[in-house]
């Protein structure tokens, strides 16, 4: 019985185990996020720009509802205005198409943040993700998110008084 078994399934074992031993393939990115701190050495206690560039890949719309945002994960060695952003705080222009309404993200986003009195010396990164509805050619959209980072290095301020 068993033999039978064996021989009737064999010709699936490949396909299972190619199924287990190629790794899944990550998550798609749907936009292209070009990232840029200035200046790309910040003092403690100084503050410096994160500039984010977001381009939707070919075919793809980004929608304005739901709610297009940008989230900051939260460290210690700077701070910012507020940890998340929304498509309509930032300014982005919108249009309306048979589709809903299309966020145009043409435009660079500049957001300041302070680099801690008490950060730590070295190469730090901000790090964060966009939350957004990505509208297909095919009638078809998701709500997904996409992460990104960038880096700059902290000195140490003499000015600063120790404590």
């Amino acid at each position: 019985m068993i033999a039978i078994m064996a021989r009737r399934y064999s010709r699936f074992f490949p396909v299972l185990l190619l199924f287990f031993l190629v790794p899944l393939r990550a998550q798609e990115e749907f936009l292209k996020i070009e990232t840029q701190i200035l200046p790309r050495i910040i003092m403690q206690g100084e503050e410096g720009t994160l500039k984010i560039k977001i381009t939707p890949k070919s075919g793809i719309k980004i929608s304005s509802n739901p709610e297009f945002l940008i989230k900051f994960e939260e460290n210690d060695n700077f701070s910012f205005p507020k940890i998340f952003f929304s498509g309509s705080e930032l300014n982005f222009p919108t249009t309306q198409e048979k589709e809903g309404v299309i966020l145009d993200l043409q435009k660079e986003i500049e957001i300041p943040f302070k680099v801690m009195e008490t950060a730590l010396i070295g190469k730090q990164t901000i790090s964060g993700e966009i939350t957004f509805t990505a509208l297909f050619q095919d009638n078809w959209c998701i709500k997904t998110t996409q992460k990104f980072a960038s880096g700059f290095t902290s000195r140490r301020n003499y000015k600063l008084k120790k404590k």
